[in-house]
């Protein structure tokens, strides 16, 4: 493997060590009259060691510079080796010639043999150890033998040896540290290669956007999500991509305030958002961005669960008594001595009873609500198909509802009957509440296509009644909350969740005359089949 920066300087700076210890070596014999210079017995013997252990030191640093060149030199730790036995032989050599362990050359030994253990290997430290401690008492006593050294100079090398020992064991621990802290400092930095790819999978697939923002504004990180979410505009900068969302940063950071959630409206560039902002440590922030209607959509659905579960545990017990309220009605409307007063009180027992069991009908069939059968349909022909059904059911004239679909091709994506039973509910609601039923009143506008509002399919059911109010709106799409006296209260809030079913949603919009509700239909997806006439199918 490429040896690290830290080795390969630290090898390019011992062997600019090693050229200074020989070229002061070979000054200090070739000037042995200076107050620094050294008398040695062979002058000229160790001018030329002193020479070979400089021309060896060049070489070392040729290609200790080499390495630092070339990252991808791998044979440093051969070569500190090498390196270490050429330094044994050079100072010990040296050393002879100088007079032996009393010149002081020997402690240079120390050094070269901590810097070989370094660069090479912890499990080579004894052993280099051993051997430059064998060879300082070999030379040592070569020197008393041949060259008449002081004898009393063998125990100074043998406190030599023992130091080059100890110096050695230092630096086997050393090294073994520094091994095991850069393994442990490469497994953590795998480990958080690894957090960082499962972090950078999870928020990709999240459901909700994020985006990471530079105290600058400017755009670190951001997943498919949030594009989603956010306008398809070029650039890095959120006030590019988002406007509406970097104004309600900016006012955020203004404000001073911790992490904190807002909602943002919806325009035609993008749907309505919540915004979670949280503050970073490097004074960034941390976006969280959801979209409005499909956390309204899992409120809904959490409220059905529960409507669900109630009703089902009741149904049964209510239907029991009303069925035998309803029944024994209509066999004593049999009766032929009934006065017409009591008449009148058997047909509110019936319409009352009626009442009641159609809205248990309503809301067991939202509990028992499955997935929507979508399929791609026309919006023109269906919203044509549709008029001609409810007007002739009704027995009103056609003009009643006027349908306007821009571009006339628009598709949607939805389950037809579920489409069907929500334009009955808000087509109904627009005649009880709109004023349509006199002749001269205004036609129910159906009004739609694709493009108009936030980039995909809309349809708007207008009325030309008094609206709503701000008071009523809170509670508009609530279940059993009716604005009408008889009402149930649960056609706008099964019209809802039928819309949410379907993938699509249902608000309502004010305009200057009357009262509008809009459907805003899922995109389309890709794969499946483009829509066919029913006809043609046929």
């Amino acid at each position: 493997m490429p040896l690290n920066t830290d080795t390969r300087r630290s090898a390019w700076l011992f062997a600019l060590y090693r050229v200074f210890v020989a070229v002061v070596l070979l000054v200090l014999g070739l000037f042995p009259d200076t107050p620094l210079g050294l008398q040695v017995p062979a002058p000229q013997l160790y001018a030329v060691l002193a020479t070979g252990y400089l021309a060896f030191a060049l070489v070392a640093a040729a290609f200790a510079w080499r390495c630092t060149r070339n990252p991808e030199t791998t044979s440093l730790s051969r070569f500190a080796l090498i390196g270490g036995a050429g330094d044994g032989i050079g100072l010990i050599a040296l050393m002879v010639v100088s007079g032996g362990v009393g010149a002081g050359i020997g402690l240079l030994l120390v050094p070269a043999l901590v810097a070989a253990v370094l660069l090479s290997s912890a499990r080579f430290a004894l052993s280099l150890a051993a051997i430059a401690s064998l060879a300082l008492l070999l030379a040592e006593l070569f020197s008393i033998l041949v060259l008449h050294s002081d004898e009393g100079a063998i125990t100074q090398a043998g406190l030599l040896g023992a130091a080059l020992f100890v110096a050695g064991l230092l630096a086997r621990q050393f090294t073994r540290h520094a091994d095991e802290t850069q393994a442990k400092v490469e497994r953590q930095g795998v480990d958080l290669a690894n957090l960082a790819e499962l972090n950078a999978q999870i928020i990709s697939r999240m459901s909700a956007g994020v985006i990471a923002v530079d105290p600058e504004g400017y755009i670190r990180s951001i997943n498919e999500a949030a594009r989603r979410l956010l306008p398809p505009r070029p650039g890095r900068h959120l006030s590019t991509l988002s406007p509406a969302v970097a104004r309600a940063l900016g006012h955020w950071k203004r404000s001073g305030m911790p992490a904190t959630s807002q909602h943002l409206a919806g325009d035609r560039s993008q749907p309505a958002l919540r915004i979670r902002m949280t503050p970073l440590g490097d004074q960034s922030t941390l976006l969280i961005l959801e979209d409005a209607a499909e956390l309204q959509r899992q409120a809904q659905a959490n409220k059905l669960q529960a409507l669900g579960r109630l009703t089902a545990s009741i149904a049964h017990e209510i239907r029991n008594p009303l069925g035998a309220i309803s029944h024994s009605a209509q066999l004593l409307a049999e009766s032929p001595d009934l006065q017409p007063h009591d008449q009148r009180l058997l047909a509110i027992i019936n319409n009352q009873s009626k009442r009641v069991n159609d809205l248990i009908s309503n809301v067991l069939s939202l509990s028992r609500r499955e997935v929507g059968q979508r399929e791609r349909m026309n919006l023109q022909e269906t919203l044509d198909r549709f008029a001609e059904e409810f007007c002739g059911a009704l027995q009103l004239p056609r003009d009643s509802l006027h349908v306007r679909v821009e571009p006339v091709d628009s598709t949607i994506q939805f389950d037809r009957s579920q489409l069907n039973q929500i334009l009955w509910n808000l087509c109904t609601n627009a005649r009880i509440h709109g004023g349509h039923d006199a002749p001269d009143s205004p036609p129910i506008v159906l009004r739609g296509g694709a493009g108009q509002v936030a980039r995909v399919v809309s349809l708007d059911v207008i009325d030309a009644g008094p609206g709503i109010s701000p008071e009523q709106e809170k509670d508009l799409f609530e279940p059993f909350v009716s604005t009408r006296a008889g009402g149930t209260g649960l056609g706008l809030y099964i019209s809802r969740m039928l819309c949410e079913n379907n993938g699509a949603s249902l608000e309502y919009v004010h305009t200057p005359i009357g009262g509008c509700f809009r459907i805003l239909f899922a995109p389309l997806d890709t794969d499946d089949p483009p829509p066919q006439d029913e006809e043609a199918g046929a």
